[in-house]
C-alpha cells in the first residue's frame, strides 16, 4: 500500500506540473500570432490550515460484552462525514487559478486547480482562439468512502482471492453443523463460533476511487460548420461490500442457499467514452436549418472477471449427498462483464413557414457483451452437471430512437406543441437452454432453465396548447399517450393515457405570482399472463412471482399536483408557500394480488426571503414531506392456484422535515462579509402490519388479524451549521506589502451532526448467534457480517485561509 501511495503522489505531482506548464506556455507561444503581442494575465490562490474541534473516529474497536464490538449504537464513524472527499487537519490549497488573454481578445487560456493533494482534487485547463478553436482538458478524482469500521476475518482484501486462516475454518466447520439447533448444543456451538470470529476479525477500510481524465475540442473555423470531439477515460479501483450465499447441510444435499457471508469485492475497471459530432447551419426551403451528425462510443473493460473466497465454515466439506458436512469449500462470485456500445445520431432543427419549428432525432445504438462464461465449478467437476450450451452469452442489444417535436404558433397568443417518440429495444441475445444448473455453489438442480431475451418497443405521443390569455396570465394543457409493447414480460402491451393542465399567472392585481400544474394518468395492460408469456419459455414456475405486482407493468392510476405562490410584501419580504401531491393507486384484480397497492405522497412548505437593508439578507424555509405505501405479501400455497394463502398487509409511513436558514450580511461593503447557514433534516419510517386472521378463508397460519408493529421505527437527523467571515485587506496596505492585487482572509467554522436509529444496523456485529433453522434465508446461525455501515458522526472544524488575486 505504501508503494502505491508513493506512486499515486508522484502521478499527482507530475500531472500538476504538466498542467501548470501547459497553462503558462501558450502565452508566449501564441504571442507571435497576435496583432498586439501584449497579454493580460491574472489569477488567484487560496490556501490555509484546518483544525478539528471534534473529528469523528474510525468507528472500529471492541466493547465489553454483550456488544463485543463498537456499533452504530455505541460509536461514531468518519465514513459518512468524508464519504465524497477527505477532510484532513493541517495545511491545504483550496483553489489555484491562472488566466491569460491576448490584448486583442483573440487568444485565452485558463487554469483551475481545486483541493490540491487531496483524494477529491480536480484540475481544468482551457485554451481558445476566438471563433476558431476551443480546447478543454480536465482531470479529477472522485472518491466514495463506504466504511472505516468494517470487520472481517478474510485475508487478501483487495485481491481476487479472499482467504481464511485454516485453523479458524476448522473450528468454524466443527461447530457449524450445530449452529442452527435450538437446544443446548446449539447454544454452545453459537457461543464458540462467536468467540472464534470475534478473535479473528480485523479492521478494513472499504471504498472506491475514480480517476477521470477528459479532453474536449471544438472547431468553429467555418461559420457554417462546428466540429466537436470529446474523449474521457475513467479508472475505478477499490473495494465494496458484497453478500455471498451458498447451501450447507449435514448428512444431506445442501439444497437452497442457507448461509451468507458479507465479503469484500475488489474493483478494477475502466470506462472510455468517445463523443464526436459535426454540425451544419444553413438553409432549407429558404428557412434556417441546423443538422448534426454524431457518434458516441462507450467501452467498459473489467480486468476482474470473478473473485474467489474461501468458505469460512468449510475446509473439508464435500459436495452432493451423503454423510458429513455438505457444502462448497470455495465460493466464486462473477462480476460485471466487459462490454461496449456504439451509437450514431442524426438530428435536425428546421424553421418552417409561419414561424413553426420542427426538431427530429434519429439514433441507432449497438450494445455488445461477449465475455466468456465464468467457470461454474470452482470446487471441481460435479457429477451429472451438464456442460454449458455456449462459451459466452454473445449478448446483442440494438436500439432505435426516433424523436419528433413540432412547435407551431396558431396565433399571437396561442402555441401548439406536438411530440412523437419511438424507441425500440431489440434484444438479439441467443436464448440458451441450460439442461441443469449449479445452485448456491453447492449442488445442481436437475430441471432445465432458459435465459430470456427481454425486449420492448415504447411509443410516446403528446399534444400541448399554450395560451397567453392576457398580460401576466398563461394557461395550458395537453394530452399524452404512452405504449409499451413487450416481449418476454408478464404482460404483452400496456397503454397509459394522461391529461395535464397548468397555469402561470400574476394574481392579486399583479402583486403575486402563482404557478400550478395538475396531471392525471391511467395505465392499463392488455393481457397479463406470467405463466404463458414468461415462465413457459423460461422453464420455471413461481406462484408468488406471478401474483407479485410489477411497478412498470401493473395497472395504475396517478394524480400529480404541484403549486406555489410568490408573494412580495413591502418590497423587502417575499413569502413563497408551496404544495405538491403524488398519489399512485394500483387497482386490485385477480392477477395482481401482492406487492404495492397504493403509493401516495404529499409535501408542503413555505420560504421567507427578506432584504432587511442594503447589506443584510435573510432566508428561512420549512418543508414537510410524507409518503405512505400499502403493501401485501404472502406465504403458503394458493387455493386452486389462483390467490396465495396467508396474505398479510403492511403500511409503510415515511415523513421528512427540512428547515433551512441563511443570513448574508455585508457588514462593511467590499471589506467585511458574514454568511451563516443552518440546515436541519429529520426523517422517520414506521411499519404497521396486519397478519391474516387464523381461520379466515385463505389463511392457514396462526395470524391474529390485528395490527402490529413489524419493525421498530427508524429515525434520522442531520444538522449542519456553517459560519464564514471574509475580510478584504485595505488596498493601500496590500501595496505597502509589495502586492499589486487583492488580498483577503477567510475564516470558516462548520458543525455537522448525523445520527440515525435503524434496527437493522444499530447493534450489528460480525456474528449474530441466532438459532435460525437450516432453510431460513436469514441464516444468522451460520452467517458473518462486515458491520460496515455506520452513518453516525459529530464533527466541528475550523479553517483559516488567505487568498491572493492578481
Amino acid at each position: 500500500m505504501k508503494v502505491r501511495s508513493e506512486v499515486t503522489s508522484a502521478k499527482r505531482a507530475l500531472l500538476f506540473g504538466a498542467l501548470l506548464i501547459a497553462t503558462v506556455a501558450p502565452s508566449a507561444a501564441l504571442a507571435a500570432d497576435s496583432e498586439d503581442a501584449g497579454w493580460d494575465s491574472g489569477g488567484g490562490i487560496e490556501a490555509g490550515g484546518r483544525i478539528f474541534i471534534d473529528r469523528p473516529p474510525s468507528g472500529f474497536g471492541r466493547a465489553p460484552p454483550p456488544d463485543n464490538w463498537l456499533t452504530p449504537r455505541t460509536s461514531e464513524s468518519r465514513a459518512k462525514f468524508e464519504e465524497y472527499g477527505e477532510i484532513r487537519p493541517g495545511l491545504f490549497v483550496d483553489t489555484l487559478n491562472y488566466w491569460a488573454m491576448s490584448k486583442n481578445g483573440l487568444y485565452a487560456v485558463d487554469f483551475w486547480a481545486k483541493d490540491i493533494g487531496f483524494n477529491n482534487q480536480s484540475y481544468t485547463f482551457d485554451w481558445s482562439k476566438a471563433g476558431e478553436h476551443y480546447l478543454w482538458i480536465s482531470w479529477d478524482e472522485i472518491p466514495h468512502l463506504i466504511s472505516t469500521s468494517a470487520k472481517t476475518i478474510f485475508g487478501g482484501v483487495g485481491s481476487t482471492h479472499l482467504t481464511v486462516d485454516d485453523t479458524l475454518q476448522t473450528n468454524l466447520q466443527n461447530n457449524a453443523r450445530f449452529a442452527t439447533s435450538t437446544g443446548a448444543s446449539g447454544v454452545t456451538a453459537r457461543t464458540n463460533i462467536e468467540g472464534f470470529i470475534n478473535g479473528a476479525a480485523t479492521n478494513v477500510t472499504i471504498g472506491t476511487q475514480r480517476e477521470k481524465g477528459t479532453i474536449d475540442y471544438r472547431n468553429t473555423q467555418n461559420s457554417k460548420w462546428e466540429f466537436k470531439l470529446e474523449y474521457s477515460n475513467e479508472h475505478r479501483t477499490g473495494t465494496r461490500p458484497l453478500a455471498v450465499n451458498w447451501g450447507y447441510n449435514f448428512n444431506a444435499a445442501p439444497g437452497r442457499p442457507t448461509n451468507f457471508v458479507e465479503a469484500i469485492q475488489p474493483l478494477d475497471d475502466r470506462t472510455q467514452n468517445i463523443n464526436a459530432s459535426a454540425q451544419y447551419v444553413g438553409t432549407l426551403w429558404g428557412q434556417r436549418w441546423v443538422a448534426k451528425l454524431g457518434y458516441f462510443g462507450s467501452f467498459y473493460d473489467n480486468s476482474i472477471q470473478y473473485f474467489d473466497m474461501e468458505n469460512s465454515f468449510c475446509i473439508t466439506c464435500a459436495l452432493g449427498a451423503g454423510a458429513g458436512d455438505r457444502g462448497p469449500n470455495l465460493l466464486r462470485m462473477a462480476v460485471a462483464p466487459s462490454n461496449f456500445a456504439n451509437a450514431l445520431t442524426l438530428s435536425n432543427v428546421v424553421d418552417l413557414p409561419g414561424k413553426s419549428r420542427y426538431t427530429s432525432t434519429i439514433q441507432y445504438n449497438m450494445m455488445r457483451q461477449d465475455d466468456p462464461f465464468v467457470d461454474y465449478a470452482p470446487n471441481g467437476p460435479i457429477i451429472g452437471l451438464a456442460p454449458l450450451p455456449a462459451t459466452s452469452a454473445n449478448a446483442k442489444v440494438d436500439t432505435l430512437l426516433f424523436n419528433n417535436v413540432l412547435t407551431t404558433p396558431l396565433s399571437k397568443d396561442l402555441k401548439s406543441t406536438l411530440r412523437y417518440r419511438y424507441y425500440d429495444v431489440d434484444n438479439r441475445t441467443p436464448e440458451l437452454l441450460f439442461p441443469n444448473y449449479l445452485a448456491a455453489d453447492s449442488w445442481f438442480v436437475g430441471s432445465p432453465r432458459r435465459n430470456l431475451a427481454i425486449s420492448y418497443t415504447r411509443q410516446n405521443a403528446s399534444a400541448d396548447l399554450n395560451w397567453r390569455a392576457m398580460d401576466g396570465v398563461v394557461v395550458g394543457g395537453g394530452y399524452g399517450w404512452e405504449q409499451y409493447d413487450r416481449f418476454r414480460r408478464d404482460v404483452n402491451i400496456t397503454n397509459e393515457h394522461s391529461a395535464k393542465l397548468y397555469a402561470d399567472a400574476d394574481v392579486f392585481g399583479g402583486a403575486a405570482r402563482w404557478r400550478s400544474s395538475v396531471l392525471y394518468s391511467v395505465r392499463r395492460y392488455d393481457t397479463y399472463d406470467a405463466e404463458a408469456l414468461v415462465e413457459h419459455f423460461g422453464l420455471q414456475f413461481s406462484e408468488n412471482t406471478e401474483q407479485m405486482r410489477k411497478f412498470d407493468i401493473a395497472n395504475r392510476d396517478r394524480v400529480k399536483l404541484e403549486t406555489f405562490l410568490e408573494i412580495p410584501i413591502n418590497g423587502t419580504l417575499t413569502v413563497t408557500p408551496n404544495f405538491g401531491l403524488r398519489n399512485d393507486w394500483y387497482p386490485t384484480d385477480i392477477v395482481n394480488q401482492l406487492g404495492v397497492s397504493r403509493d401516495n405522497g404529499w409535501n408542503a412548505g413555505v420560504e421567507l426571503a427578506a432584504r432587511l437593508s442594503a447589506g443584510l439578507g435573510v432566508v428561512l424555509s420549512y418543508n414537510y414531506e410524507e409518503r405512505e405505501r400499502h403493501m401485501r405479501d404472502c406465504c403458503g400455497s394458493a387455493p386452486g392456484g389462483v390467490i396465495p394463502a396467508n396474505i398479510w398487509s403492511s403500511t409503510i409511513d415515511q415523513h421528512f422535515h427540512t428547515v433551512i436558514a441563511a443570513v448574508d450580511w455585508k457588514a462593511l461593503p467590499n471589506k467585511l462579509d458574514f454568511k451563516a447557514e443552518y440546515l436541519l433534516a429529520l426523517s422517520g419510517e414506521a411499519n404497521d402490519t396486519v397478519p391474516c386472521a387464523s381461520g379466515n378463508a385463505g389463511c392457514t397460519g396462526s395470524g391474529t388479524g390485528v395490527t402490529t408493529t413489524q419493525f421498530p421505527t427508524e429515525r434520522g437527523s442531520f444538522q449542519r451549521f456553517s459560519l464564514m467571515a471574509r475580510y478584504g485587506f485595505d488596498p493601500a496596505f496590500v501595496r505597502q506589502m509589495g502586492w499589486t492585487g487583492e488580498a483577503y482572509a477567510r475564516l470558516r467554522y462548520i458543525y455537522e451532526r448525523n445520527h440515525t436509529q435503524n434496527w437493522a444496523i444499530d447493534n450489528l456485529t460480525p456474528y449474530i448467534p441466532t438459532p435460525d433453522q437450516t432453510n431460513d434465508l436469514t441464516g444468522g446461525g451460520r452467517s458473518i457480517f462486515l458491520g460496515a455501515i455506520n452513518p453516525n458522526y459529530d464533527a466541528q472544524v475550523v479553517a483559516l485561509s488567505f487568498g491572493l488575486k492578481w
